[in-house]
């Protein structure tokens, strides 16, 4: 044999070596995605997914060959949904739902399931799952530290886990205002009618209830003001917000100081230190001069939004564990604590078969829901804990949702909705749904005759492989979607959604804002009436009646220098812009008024927070804090501080926007470059004919005759 031959048939041998390590490498691996302590447990009606390592080929995907029995050998006829990479399979529930009994099922996978490279799946084709409609819980020490454990393989496994549920969340509204004609005083601008929202400043009518720098003020506003008295905060408790009850004010908001005492060992030694704790401290202020503290909560996590019913406050928490450190000691307990001052001081964990967890779920975080009484103090605190958790909170007077998001496969972000039963204190898990893509606030989810709504965008804006879409879901009681309008402002996300009814308002943004109007009157069949293209964006859209919106967000300019057709313009923020749309006819929606304020720089507190919108309806009038800045003449740059303060305006469909009032101190600005904190205005509000500016400096009052300065008085 030649040296020449020699050498091919060692090519050879090592060329079909090498494809046959790569053909082996190509074969399909499939993982089952919630798979907890070894097996699948999934909620009824939810669905599931199957990761597969390798695309697989699309026309092979088929009910044919992939399919579930029950334990009883009868088909199950779900639904297959085979991501656009190919990678990933969800597994629906069918239309009628999983059968009550049995609840064991099996998926089967044949050999004709084919990746793109033609080899068939040759691993274990039975999948065994379980069907629950219960929420299950925690039963021991064990249990809870192989679910941080699995979470923990999880997190070295795909890095992106680890930023799961932390995105921050912006909360931001329905159909009803909060504010009624008859009222003589103002109230939280609420994002549903009965359901309260926990805020910075609030009145009776009588006296103004104010949280700034660590500091509950009240302050009497007739005869004259009075600032009555004062509770002060202890350095390490930062108060974000509070509710009134008669003559009670429950303040609620962060403490970061550890309730163990220093130098505790023994029994604490194998419990893990605590960051931080939500406290909520309750007070008794039927005497101004002297409130007292009626009783103090804590719970071990973040304070991130809470709701008023009558008179029982609902608050939500997130606590995420050192649980990394289970590594060097499997024996900590990484269980949420609770202190109660009407049992005592010290914090006691949650016992194991309280804590529940979502099938499915992976999540590295505790949810606490909470029910207050603030009418019965010393009722016992109702405290529920789950595994899992979210941002995003919607509550009706009947029920809570809490939107969780997840990534799915390799870039698939989804969204679980789980909602939970609310009357009078008691919280209890009714059922959970899931959608594509995510969503940023509390105002694109609402309730309505048994339908839940919720818009989400997916994809991201500048992104040429996966490019944003937007869609709206209607989901039934069940939580079960039964209808969507999805595709909607391809490369473009939503900035903000109002609910009003059997519409919804959408406005999404890239160069300019398509502000959308949707049908969800059949909830089966939701459709896009009419699209209308602005310049700007709108972060909130108020109602003013139910055919005009007042958008409030920021105008836009498109920079676009020619020189080269490839890239896609700048688009720069300029001032606060203030639009007036009309919806009378849902076809053709029109913009019928702007008001721009200022320039670049300009802001409010509003286009973050709806609570801090003032509307008095009486006299069609709205107000906000603002802080203005104009473009520095000869610079694209620099900005020229002009003024900080509130504005106040009169809008109606038939005059339009119309500037009533600048509330602000004119001799600010000769003497100052740039807006002061302590000068910044919180919230305004009134009390019969008088309007009232609050800030962390002092309370003003003014005459909602003619907006004339009546009275002032320095609160710090």
């Amino acid at each position: 044999m030649s040296k020449k031959s020699y050498l091919l048939i060692v090519l050879g041998v090592v060329l079909l070596v090498g494809i046959g390590v790569f053909m082996y490498s190509q074969r399909p691996v499939v993982k089952a995605e919630g798979k907890w302590a070894g097996n699948l447990l999934i909620m009824e009606n939810d669905s599931w997914n199957l990761q597969f390592s390798t695309p697989l080929k699309k026309d092979t995907v088929t009910p044919q060959n992939i399919y579930v029995k029950d334990s009883d050998g009868r088909d199950v006829n779900v639904i297959l949904k085979l991501s656009e990479d190919r990678h990933s399979l969800q597994v629906l529930a069918p239309n009628e739902g999983y059968p009550l009994k049995p609840q064991a099922f099996t998926l089967h996978i044949s050999p004709n399931v084919k990746t793109k490279w033609g080899l068939s799946y040759t691993g274990d084709t039975e999948i065994p799952f379980a069907v629950t409609s219960h929420l299950p819980s925690i039963q021991s020490g064990e249990a809870l530290t192989k679910y941080f454990k699995d979470v923990l393989k999880l997190n070295k496994e795909s890095p992106r886990f680890s930023l799961f549920g932390r995105e921050e969340k912006m909360e931001s509204a329905s159909s009803e205002d909060s504010a009624s004609g008859e009222s003589d005083f103002s109230t939280t601008n609420n994002q549903v009618q009965g359901v309260d929202e926990g805020d910075l400043v609030k009145t009776d009518g009588k006296y103004i209830y104010q949280l700034t720098d660590r500091k509950l003020l009240i302050t009497k506003v007739k005869p004259e003001m009075e600032r009555i008295s004062t509770i002060s905060f202890e350095e390490h408790v930062q108060p974000q917000h509070l509710f009134l009850n008669g003559d009670q004010v429950l303040v609620i908001g962060n403490s970061w100081s550890p309730p163990l005492k220093e130098g505790d060992q023994g029994s604490q030694s194998k419990i893990l230190p605590v960051e931080g704790m939500t406290v909520a401290l309750l007070y008794d202020v039927s005497n101004k001069d002297k409130p007292s503290l009626q009783r103090k909560v804590e719970l071990e996590g973040q304070y991130k939004a809470s709701r008023k019913v009558d008179s029982t406050v609902y608050l939500i928490s997130s606590m995420y564990p050192n649980y990394w450190m289970l590594e060097r000691d499997a024996d900590l307990d990484v269980r949420p604590r609770v202190s109660d001052s009407l049992t005592g001081d010290d914090a006691e964990p949650i016992p194991f078969e309280s804590i529940k967890y979502f099938p499915k779920s992976t999540s590295p975080n505790y949810t606490l829901l909470t029910a207050l009484d603030m009418e019965n103090p010393k009722a016992p605190l109702a405290v529920s804990s789950y595994l899992g958790g979210g941002e995003a909170v919607y509550m009706s007077k009947e029920n809570l949702y809490i939107a969780v998001e997840k990534y799915e496969g390799r870039d698939s972000l989804n969204t679980n909705i789980y909602k939970f039963a609310v009357h009078d204190g008691e919280i209890t898990y009714a059922s959970s749904g899931k959608v594509e893509g995510r969503t940023l606030n509390q105002f694109f989810m609402d309730e309505h005759k048994g339908y839940f709504r919720i818009a989400t965008t997916d994809g991201e804006v500048w992104s040429n492989d996966s490019p944003s879409s937007n869609a709206l879901y209607i989901l039934d009681e069940n939580m079960k979607n039964v209808g969507e309008v999805k595709d909607l402002a391809r490369g473009e996300k939503i900035y903000s959604v109002r609910f009003m009814g059997d519409k919804a308002y959408m406005v999404t943004f890239k160069q300019v804002d398509p502000l959308f109007v949707i049908d969800t009157e059949d909830p089966t069949h939701p459709k896009v009436l009419g699209e209308l293209k602005i310049p700007g964006f709108s972060t909130y859209l108020h109602p003013i009646d139910d055919r005009h919106l007042i958008g409030f967000g920021y105008d836009t300019k498109v920079i676009n220098d020619g020189k080269d057709t490839n890239i896609e313009p700048r688009i720069t923020r300029k001032g606060m812009k203030m639009s007036l749309f009309d919806i009378t006819d849902f076809h053709h929606p029109k913009e019928t008024d702007t008001e721009i304020i200022g320039g670049a720089g300009t802001h409010s507190n509003l286009l973050e927070d709806h609570k801090a919108l003032l509307h008095e309806p009486s006299r069609n009038l709205y107000g906000f804090p603002v802080s203005v800045y104009n473009e520095k003449e000869g610079s694209q740059h620099e900005l020229d501080f002009d003024y900080q303060g509130a504005l106040l305006y009169e809008i109606t469909p038939e005059k339009g926007i119309v500037l009533k009032s600048k509330l602000t101190d004119e001799g600010s600005k000769d003497k100052e470059y740039y807006e002061q904190w302590e000068d910044q205005i919180q919230r305004l509000l009134y009390i019969d004919d008088q309007l009232y500016t609050v800030s962390n400096h002092s309370i003003t009052s003014y005459s909602l005759g003619d907006y004339k300065k009546t009275d002032s008085i320095e609160i710090n």
